[in-house]
């Protein structure tokens, strides 16, 4: 191989294609473009250009973690998500693009509340919360997850959104009873839990499996669990009338709006790009 820029490109999408990757192109392209800190266009016009043998050696690398499947995001360090840039790396689940619906659907059933509180369960990276404070005028976030190291990338993200002051990460568990009745009441709460159950695990695809925490992909046995307890604490989170917005996972939505209907009104399914049913929205009727 020659030590063109073209050619190292060349290699590391042959070698990713033969590993298997059907994402082979965009991920030796990207993974190029992160070692030279360069953008799309400035590699492909410099197509003919020399790589330098430190560039190349660690291009390399990143192509053989790559071909032994972690994922693409967790290489990069980073992943776009509504319009905002987000660090990104094996403490939180890598956001999707399907989890933009539960976020559009949010701000467009908060319009015309004024800074609304909001409440994101399970927030990972932080990305919920974080796209919500910066796409809704005046809007205080609070996340709260049980990995303090998930917690602590997500104040990163905060910070690199400039939202570090309309928001607030908090260690906790909705299973502990006292917590949740510290963290007071919000407008607004949104979770997209873990819904994966068991039984689906050998489905999943090895990045899945093998790099991302499984606390964030798997419900155990019942993969509605979360579900129940979230609208089981209703009472305690949520203000009268208040939003309550969850994403689930395919062939969950009716499952998850009839436990709503006993102390939620309004309840609304919002099927995604590919018209599967992805977000579960009611407002709080008080419970009784």
């Amino acid at each position: 191989m020659s030590n063109q820029l073209g050619e190292a490109l060349k290699w590391g999408r042959e070698t990713l294609k033969a590993a298997g990757l059907e994402d082979y192109n965009i991920s030796a392209e990207l993974l190029l473009r992160s070692v030279l800190d360069v953008t799309r266009s400035q590699l492909l016009l410099n197509n003919n250009s020399e790589i330098f043998l430190a560039d190349f050696e660690k291009y390399a690398k990143l192509i053989n973690r790559r071909a032994n499947h972690v994922p693409l995001q967790y290489l990069i360090g980073w992943v776009e998500f509504y319009d905002i840039k987000l660090q990104i790396d094996n403490r939180a689940l890598i956001p999707r693009p399907e989890t933009e619906i539960l976020v559009e659907t949010v701000i467009q059933k908060l319009q015309g509340i004024s800074s609304p509180t909001i409440l994101d369960i399970g927030t990972g990276s932080g990305n919920i919360a974080i796209a919500l404070a910066k796409n809704i005028a005046g809007a205080a976030v609070t996340g709260i997850d049980i990995s303090g190291g998930a917690l602590d990338l997500a104040r990163s993200n905060a910070k690199l959104n400039l939202v570090e002051n309309s928001s607030r990460w908090i260690m906790g568990d909705i299973k502990d009873q006292d917590f949740v009745k510290s963290i007071g009441k919000f407008n607004c709460v949104v979770s997209n839990p873990p819904y994966v159950s068991l039984a689906e695990k050998d489905k999943l695809q090895p990045e899945v499996i093998e790099h991302e925490p499984s606390v964030a992909l798997f419900g155990g046995e019942d993969p509605l669990i979360f579900y129940r307890t979230i609208v089981g604490i209703s009472s305690y989170i949520i203000t009268l009338r208040g939003l309550l917005a969850f994403e689930v996972g395919m062939g969950q939505a009716g499952d998850v709006a009839a436990l709503m209907k006993a102390n939620f009104k309004d309840v609304d399914i919002t099927r995604d790009l590919a018209g599967i049913e992805r977000v579960v929205t009611g407002v709080y009727a008080g419970s009784g």
